[in-house]
């Protein structure tokens, strides 16, 4: 009786772990009003606000909502306070304090602000966004005065949250959410949303909660953040590559071949790369995993053909370069004297010289080749990179683009030579429509992923090829290929 006893509070344990991490998990149905705006978590119930019915609502964690009529009119947002229990919810010029319970106003905040586009809590302080100036404005709740705060580059912000030591505000211009130091004001990373009307946000754990008032939906976003980079959305692709090239060496016995695999990156993960020839095995080329074959009497000599397919699942990813990294001053690593062309010393040089250096020649450089060269001329490490852009079904486009080492921060994606709207020179990005198909070893470009050397003593050399890429249906089997 005792073991059964233990065996059912256990049971009753593991109910409330189940029903405690969905509701932090957020998984509950929203089903949003004809005006929503803002969005707000107390730990157990969402809340958002609608503006038409001049009314906040409460969803509780089965979906079922209770309206709570405010009376005024232009409601712009609302966040709960923890320390306080109460719902803060902005208004034209007034901020009120809410009680949850009751829907009851406990406290009116005049606030010299027209057009509030939200308000975030953090300790004693709220962060007030006016959405017609982009500037965050900072209310301290202990002397009930406002001091500090910062101008956004915003054009047309709309929400803000506090999270993870960061102020996170939406923007409908080009439906980013960016993320603030709150200290500095300065940018510290941006996701890109499934939508530009957005009209509310809030963040639970590793996920990002927003409103779209376009469809009257409030939609999830998974990223992964880091002090590198924000990286949000995620696509898979199944790809099939084939491979024409010649063996014309006078003797192929005792000699390999090599083929360079897709890199798995914080932009990209490789999974189920297989070679039709099952002579391919895993091995070190060029100093990085590979396969590699073995040529004996039964190779053949003149046109080849290798054929080969992979799992690629690429995110959005998007780098940060902070002040942090760059005051660090490390010096170029020696293992990447392969992709430098003229050494520098970092500590000669300013804090922004690298970075102001590759924003430049982004600036005043029209092709590749001019940029890689201006790189390299400043003492840059460069790793040229041969990648896939796809746009929906049809077969993807090749495209050369370049890898840049930054000293004491690592190496960024340039995606396009001229800096693409997102990007500065201290941000850069790469989206999840583009696959890294193979990457040279050098700062010397490669012209295919296959690689030949006649003996085990003689250095690898890369050997020109057609390159043929199929995109597969969704759900082939490729384990079983």
């Amino acid at each position: 009786m005792r073991k059964l006893i233990i065996k059912i509070f256990i049971l009753f344990l593991l109910l409330i772990s189940l029903s405690i991490h969905s509701q932090e998990e957020g998984d509950v149905d929203i089903q949003l009003t004809e005006s929503p705006y803002g969005l707000s978590y107390d730990g157990t119930n969402f809340w958002f606000a609608d503006s038409k019915r001049r009314a906040i609502i409460r969803v509780d964690p089965s979906g079922r909502q209770e309206a709570f009529n405010l009376g005024i009119p232009f409601i712009a947002g609302l966040n709960f306070d923890p320390r306080e229990g109460k719902l803060f919810v902005a208004s034209k010029r007034v901020v009120l304090k809410v009680e949850p319970n009751t829907g009851g106003v406990t406290e009116r905040i005049q606030v010299p602000i027209d057009k509030i586009g939200g308000i975030a809590n953090f300790q004693n302080y709220l962060y007030i966004l006016d959405s017609d100036t982009g500037k965050v404005s900072v209310y301290d709740k202990g002397t009930q005065s406002f001091f500090g705060g910062f101008l956004t580059d915003r054009s047309e912000p709309k929400d803000i949250c506090f999270a993870r030591d960061s102020l996170w505000i939406t923007d409908s211009s080009d439906g980013n959410v960016y993320r603030y130091d709150p200290t500095s004001g300065k940018i510290t990373g941006s996701i890109r949303s499934p939508s530009k009307d957005i009209r509310g946000i809030a963040i639970l754990g590793s996920r990002i909660y927003v409103v779209d008032r376009t469809t009257r939906e409030v939609k999830k976003i998974s990223f992964v953040e880091t002090d590198r980079f924000l990286a949000s959305g995620e696509a898979t692709y199944l790809i099939n590559v084939k491979i024409k090239y010649s063996l014309d060496e006078a003797t192929l016995v005792g000699g390999m071949l090599g083929l360079l695999p897709p890199p798995t990156t914080e932009h990209q993960r490789i999974r189920n790369l297989k070679t039709k020839d099952p002579k391919f095995k895993g091995d070190m080329v060029m100093g990085v995993r590979a396969l590699s074959k073995k040529l004996g009497i039964d190779d053949p000599k003149g046109p080849q053909t290798l054929e080969y397919h992979f799992e690629a699942r690429t995110t959005n990813v998007r780098y940060y370069v902070l002040d942090d990294f760059l005051k660090k001053k490390e010096e170029i690593p020696t293992d990447l004297g392969a992709f430098t062309k003229n050494r520098v010393s970092v500590k000669e040089k300013a804090g922004n010289f690298f970075i102001d250096k590759i924003f430049d020649a982004r600036l005043f450089r029209s092709d590749w080749d001019g940029l890689k060269k201006s790189l390299l001329d400043s003492g840059m490490p460069v790793r040229p990179v041969k990648s896939l852009v796809f746009s929906g079904n049809s077969s993807p486009s090749f495209k050369d683009t370049l890898d840049i080492y930054i000293p004491s921060f690592g190496w960024v994606p340039l995606a396009s030579v001229k800096a693409e709207k997102i990007e500065s020179s201290r941000a850069y990005q790469k989206s999840e429509d583009m696959v890294d198909l193979f990457r040279s070893e050098a700062w010397a470009a490669l012209p295919s992923p296959i690689l030949f050397k006649a003996k085990d003593s003689e250095i690898w050399k890369p050997l020109p090829a057609e390159i043929e890429v199929t995109l597969l249906p969704k759900g082939t089997d490729l384990s079983s290929n």
